[in-house]
């Protein structure tokens, strides 16, 4: 990313690893307790909402009490990026009460253009684990009775490990188990050496000795 490659992602991934998984389950901690400061935090400075560091400073060093009444406060004194993004929670808090959860997400991820702002920060890659997590909503929405602290406590239960098809990757670097690039024949392949002493050394730029 930092070069401008295109990559197409990894071939598989931990759903619970991704960080647009780990914000949606974020906006589900924060509206079931929104005195989860953490989570808040989280929520807050995610694309979701879009504070940054000088927005939270403003508000959360000096707190006597809560991130989120600390939110509230900045919002009635005419901070208007704090009375945004409380109005964002407010209007999810709202929602959340009365919609299963995976139509709680849609309306979150399309109609309010979640989706957009999660994939224009973390890349299209993102999109798989997006998908994943909707998939998981759907079913635990047909097969439970539909509730956003059971749907959370589902998706914490274990991990779920997604194998990706990168068979049609396009013009893109495709990150691979060795495993699972067998057979591939791909024109340029690149392993990294990640395990050993050496990689660590000649990371820090000290000379490598090797063993006769």
């Amino acid at each position: 990313k930092q070069r401008d490659i295109p990559v197409s992602g990894a071939d598989r991934m931990r759903l619970d690893d991704q960080i647009a998984v780990q914000d949606l389950i974020a906006v589900g901690d924060i509206l079931l307790l929104p005195e989860d400061d953490l989570a808040l935090a989280c929520v807050l400075k995610s694309p979701l909402v879009g504070l940054d560091d000088d927005d939270l400073m403003r508000v959360a060093p000096s707190r006597p009490g809560a991130l989120w009444t600390a939110l509230l406060d900045g919002a009635r004194k005419g901070d208007v990026r704090l009375a945004a993004a409380a109005e964002t929670i407010k209007r999810w808090r709202n929602r959340a009460d009365f919609m299963p959860p995976f139509e709680f997400y849609a309306e979150l991820l399309d109609a309010e253009g979640g989706r957009a702002k999660l994939l224009a920060r973390l890349g299209a890659e993102a999109a798989d684990a997006i998908d994943e997590f909707q998939n998981l909503a759907l079913v635990y929405d047909e097969d439970a009775p539909p509730s956003l602290q059971g749907f959370l406590d589902s998706l914490r239960q274990r991990q779920r490990v997604i194998k990706r098809d990168l068979e049609h990757g396009g013009n893109q670097v495709r990150v691979m188990t060795v495993h699972g690039a067998k057979g591939l024949e791909a024109p340029i392949v690149f392993l990294p050496d990640t395990c050993s002493a050496g990689s660590a050394a000649r990371q820090a730029g000290r000379p490598v000795k090797l063993a006769s």
